[in-house]
């Protein structure tokens, strides 16, 4: 069958515009990229932020980095959206994300918000094998951000300690699940949101609490709102020399003096994850034990996901499927 030689695409033109659909130019491949033909690309808050503007970036630009799709010969992929220069000390120890030269699909350059996007190499194509590439989507980034934050939280979660996750929607969704799986600790989830308390629990949570109620004391909490009120609550509930991190860029900070953070807290913030790390991610979705609640959405209808996880109504995530 003949390959169409114009796709469908949302592009932002200007922060604080709607997104606008056009026809663009089929993306051309040479050396060792990849063409991807687009199954489902899940709606991150880290779009509505470059949206918003609160996110530089330059313009035209073709959102998305939580990328599933097709690639002629080897079948349902996801795509690792990070791609580093190579060369530098993140790079080589396989910490793409950290790459300060790195392209990411979606920020630097040409996203999943598109009926096709051009990867650098094959090797930043995960195999999906039996899995749903729609439904598989988040694993690139809601999957997999919480996977590299609770894995490197587990040095100070130990049989009787308790864990406080704040915000129980697309990463924290993933983080209750990767939590229990993973330590022994008591996992508290602290939402806004009293229809999100059945799911959470359904997921593991050992108990769910709002932001007006007691947050237990913990010795790791993971904050996926990152908003000042947020952090706030996270220092009043992490013990002296647990650890607090941020995940989600909600443009909050955190005073620091000897008065403000309790004694020898760790202070620190977790950033996407590495290849290898969504390798791990997408043999643990492959295994049945991990669970995740999508909702497909039609590209048209981009600004209108957009708009719904601006306001926070969304279960766990959004998918934009061509």
């Amino acid at each position: 069958m003949e390959k169409p030689t114009s796709v469908k695409a949302a592009v932002l033109y200007r922060a604080g515009w709607p997104l606008r659909m056009e026809e663009r130019p089929r993306p051309r491949v040479r050396g060792p990229q990849v063409l991807v033909r687009v199954r489902g690309c899940g709606v991150c808050h880290s779009d509505v932020s470059l949206a918003d503007g609160l996110f530089e970036a330059s313009t035209p630009l073709v959102l998305g980095h939580e990328i599933a799709g097709r690639v002629e010969g080897l079948g349902n992929v996801l795509v690792y959206a990070s791609w580093g220069c190579g060369r530098c000390e993140p790079c080589r120890r396989g910490d793409e994300q950290l790459c300060p030269k790195a392209q990411q699909a979606g920020w630097t350059c040409d996203g999943g918000y598109a009926e096709w996007v051009r990867v650098p190499s094959i090797r930043y194509l995960v195999p999906l094998e039996d899995l749903d590439p729609v439904h598989a989507a988040p694993l690139a980034d809601a999957g997999l951000t919480p996977y590299r934050a609770v894995r490197r939280s587990l040095p100070w979660l130990r049989e009787g300690g308790t864990a406080v996750v704040v915000g129980a929607g697309g990463l924290g969704q993933f983080a209750i699940q990767y939590l229990k799986l993973l330590s022994p600790a008591r996992v508290v989830v602290v939402e806004r949101d009293r229809g999100k308390f059945p799911w959470a629990l359904e997921l593991g949570a050992d108990a769910v609490v709002s932001p007006r109620e007691r947050v237990p004391a913990a010795e790791v909490v993971l904050d996926f709102v990152g908003s000042a009120s947020t952090l706030a609550l996270a220092l009043r509930a992490v013990q002296p020399g647990g650890l607090l991190v941020q995940v989600g860029a909600g443009g909050g900070s955190v005073p620091f003096d000897f008065d403000r953070v309790p004694p020898e807290v760790h202070l620190t913030n977790s950033v996407w994850g590495s290849l290898q790390e969504l390798h791990e991610v997408v043999q643990l979705a492959r295994s049945g034990r991990l669970r995740w609640h999508v909702e497909a959405v039609p590209l048209e209808r981009a600004n209108e996901a957009l708009g719904r996880v601006r306001r926070g109504r969304v279960l766990g995530r959004l998918v934009l499927v061509p």
